[in-house]
């Protein structure tokens, strides 16, 4: 272990042991404290928005009781006075209440006076659920039951939900018995349910709910956050006088943003300590650490370069200039060696021509110049005909030595034409030539069929001669081809594979070329 790297895992140990203690005093102490102070304020939002809500059934239920507690309506139930319901409910005491509609019954739920009228828009509408007779679960609407003087509450309609609220009708001084009841209503309007969002100082929207299965998870607008964890937002219902949901209500708290492990203040506690670690560290090394392993650096950083050289590095410590001269030793017998396995890494074993990783760098530097240059630039691509017939007929060993004939053709071949020769795979060659003549490369290439014909090695497996055969594809790449963008090195060997399987498909033995 480098004393650079003990020094970097001490400070990154340190770094994580007051990570881990910050983060563990926040999960553990702050966010507890933080969410049971969400959760109170939350709980206030959601009581709050009760108290809104029966605020408004509180108004309505105040204008019904003065109504219905009232010696001329309880007259007009024996009398039905039209002069009570011309002086007392004209359009505009609807506005002047803002409410929505008045209902009389009798104690049979018989409806002895209806009269709607929307006081926003100031026009009459109908609302046949107030029908008892025919809607009859809307009964639940009038306060008959025992110890019951009033109800109240919401009612689904044609029109949208609507609040009510109903007295019995009792005298002023409250004697007499009950003669039937009269209900106010008020439809539920978006005006309504944001007076309630200021109250409670929420945001607020309301959808009504036409699938019950859809609210079967959602709690009603009864108390606070019942045993919920805190949120953003969250939902409630409401339901009608008889148990049914009507409404999901959507409630989006204010001012409230869900505490998170890494908040703002903790992670900005946590750079600036990473970065005073960090400045920590570059002072120790500067001073401290790099003095002490000036030698050891200069040896590493020619290692990652790959590129060994003699140190030239003046120390006054005798072990370090021991150490300098048998590195500077080493090095000389390191490099004569890389030398020689340079040498062997780029050469066939079998033919003693180049291999294709070497033909392949070469190749790349001199498309590169001939790109550059703008000159010719040509390949021929080798294939013995039938070689494994010939392997088979005659067995390795001796094709081995056909192999290597051939390459001392080819060798010879490419040196006379100052090209390279290289070994591509198996029974496969290739030969590249720059700056030839298209006339040159031509001749080149039927010159080099000739002189493998020529070498009379045996070959009674062949279809198409009694001697080893060559096909040859040839690509000519002329200057003013290497002058365009779209002719690649890649391209130009393809185009060779293409003529070689030409020339294997036309009858073998025979050199094809493409110029391009």
């Amino acid at each position: 272990m480098t004393l650079r790297f003990f020094v970097i895992i001490g400070t990154l140990i340190l770094m994580c042991f007051v990570t881990s203690l910050l983060v563990s005093y926040r999960y553990f102490f702050t966010l507890p404290t933080i969410n049971e102070n969400i959760k109170d304020y939350q709980d206030r939002e959601l009581l709050s928005l009760e108290i809104a809500l029966n605020r408004e059934f509180v108004f309505l239920k105040t204008l019904n009781y003065d109504y219905a507690v009232w010696d001329d309506s309880y007259d007009y139930m024996t009398s039905f006075d039209k002069d009570y319901i011309e002086s007392n409910y004209v359009d505009d005491t609807f506005k002047s209440l803002k409410i929505d509609g008045v209902f009389i019954y009798d104690m049979n739920f018989k409806q002895v006076y209806g009269h709607t009228f929307d006081y926003i828009q100031e026009q009459s509408f109908e609302l046949p659920e107030f029908d008892l007779n025919t809607h009859l679960p809307n009964r639940t609407i009038l306060p008959y039951k025992k110890n019951t003087s009033e109800r109240f509450g919401f009612l689904r309609t044609e029109h949208g939900p609507v609040m009510f609220a109903s007295h019995v009708i009792q005298r002023t001084d409250k004697t007499g018995e009950p003669v039937g009841s009269i209900v106010f209503i008020k439809k539920v309007r978006k005006s309504q349910v944001a007076m309630m969002a200021e109250v409670a100082q929420v945001k607020l929207s309301y959808s009504i709910i036409n699938d019950d299965s859809a609210t079967q998870n959602l709690l009603v607008l009864n108390g606070g956050i019942q045993n919920e964890g805190i949120a953003t937002e969250r939902q409630r219902i409401l339901l009608d006088i008889n148990g049914n949901p009507l409404l999901t209500v959507n409630i989006e708290h204010h001012h409230q943003r869900l505490p998170v492990l890494f908040d703002l203040y903790l992670i900005i506690i946590l750079i600036m300590f990473f970065v005073a670690s960090i400045i920590g560290f570059f002072v120790v090394n500067r001073f401290f650490i790099t003095p002490l392993i000036n030698g050891a650096s200069a040896i590493n950083l020619m290692l990652l370069k790959n590129d060994l050289q003699p140190l030239h590095f003046k120390n006054q410590f005798i072990e370090m200039r021991v150490l300098i001269n048998g590195f500077n030793s080493l090095i000389k017998e390191v490099k004569k060696q890389n030398e020689q396995l340079e040498k062997i890494s780029k050469i066939d074993e079998l033919t003693q021509i180049y291999n294709r990783r070497a033909f392949e760098e070469i190749y790349t530097l001199q498309w590169h110049d001939a790109h550059n240059q703008k000159t010719t630039l040509g390949l021929m691509l080798i294939d013995v005909d039938y070689f494994k017939l010939y392997n088979d007929c005659y067995g390795h060993q001796e094709g081995d030595s056909a192999l290597q004939a051939l390459c001392r053709v080819l060798k010879e071949t490419a040196q006379s034409n100052n090209g390279i020769a290289a070994r591509y795979g198996g029974e496969e060659f290739i030969l590249l030539f720059n700056q030839l003549s298209f006339e040159q490369f031509e001749l080149t290439s039927q010159q080099l069929r000739k002189n493998v014909n020529a070498l009379k090695l045996p070959h009674k497996g062949s279809k198409v001669s009694d001697v080893l055969t060559i096909s040859v594809g040839c690509a000519f790449a002329t200057a003013k081809a290497m002058d365009n963008e779209s002719i690649t090195a890649k391209s130009l060997i393809k185009d060779a594979d293409v003529m070689l399987y030409e020339a294997k498909n036309t009858g073998r033995d025979r050199a094809l070329i493409k110029s391009i």
